[in-house]
């Protein structure tokens, strides 16, 4: 296999690891439209994925970014911002049969929402959180079998926030992966390296990858820099990844929190 690196000097190596696994946004467009024209490597990366390539990849200059449910958060919205100010059409893959729980972050973010106010003396957010879900009878759940407290699908809910922002987005913008991650192995050790081959030359992945002390950096370091590795391996190039928001901020909690306008579509139960 073509090395990246120790990974553990990786993982503890910011530089080092913004190196291996991003690429600057300006380099990444250049590359994607010189990936675009080259005939013999889109023909080994759809023989590699058999031809499973989603349909919502295959025609124009595309940006991915992966959660579980799309929601409008800060994270979210300044992935758009991105999207639209450097030609690309956001696609946001989605992964409805994934198990909500509590215990992670993010799914928890969409069970209790992080709403911002306003700036205060101090610079800082004070932050409202807002329960709409119960999550003692939900958690275990599949996503798509959540509901809110006032009995509506958690999916729904969420799309509708995208609303509040003006943002009108067809069914073209979202694309839920369930099916093709479990055709593509199932689970996450086994279906990244195809997940990360998508981004060879069929688009743009921007997320932020953590290297914390934590569950979160283990999955960096066990799951993400093999899969990386693997495609450098099978393709002779490395996927094209952008960071969402600063490298410096992977865990603010500003990324996970909304703007006070999403109060609106908040009934009072």
């Amino acid at each position: 296999m073509t090395s990246i690196g120790d990974y553990n000097k990786i993982m503890s190596d910011r530089k080092l690891f913004n190196k291996v696994v991003y690429t600057p946004l300006s380099e990444a467009l250049k590359i994607l439209e010189e990936r675009k024209k080259d005939k013999k490597l889109i023909a080994k990366v759809e023989k590699l994925l058999k031809g499973d390539i989603p349909e919502v990849l295959k025609r124009k200059k595309y940006c991915v970014q992966f959660r579980q449910i799309a929601t409008p958060n800060n994270d979210c919205r300044h992935f758009i911002r991105l999207a639209k100010g450097n030609n690309l059409h956001p696609v946001f893959f989605e992964y409805f049969d994934d198990k909500f729980t509590s215990n992670n972050e993010f799914k928890h973010s969409l069970g209790q929402l992080r709403v911002q106010g306003k700036v205060n003396k101090k610079d800082n957010y004070p932050i409202e959180k807002i329960t709409i879900v119960d999550f003692t009878k939900h958690d275990g759940k599949k996503l798509k079998d959540v509901k809110t407290l006032w009995g509506e699908k958690l999916i729904d809910f969420h799309r509708r926030l995208f609303l509040v922002h003006d943002y009108y987005f067809d069914n073209s913008n979202f694309y839920d992966a369930s099916v093709w991650l479990k055709n593509n192995g199932g689970k996450a050790i086994d279906y990244y390296t195809n997940f990360f081959l998508l981004f060879i030359c069929n688009g743009i992945l921007f997320e932020n990858f953590l290297t914390t002390n934590d569950e979160e950096g283990e999955f960096t370091k066990n799951i993400v820099l093999p899969a990386i590795e693997k495609v450098i391996k099978l393709t002779g190039v490395k996927p094209l990844i952008i960071p969402i928001g600063a490298l410096d901020m992977e865990n603010d909690t500003h990324w996970i929190s909304y703007h006070p306008k999403v109060k609106i579509l908040i009934p009072k139960i």
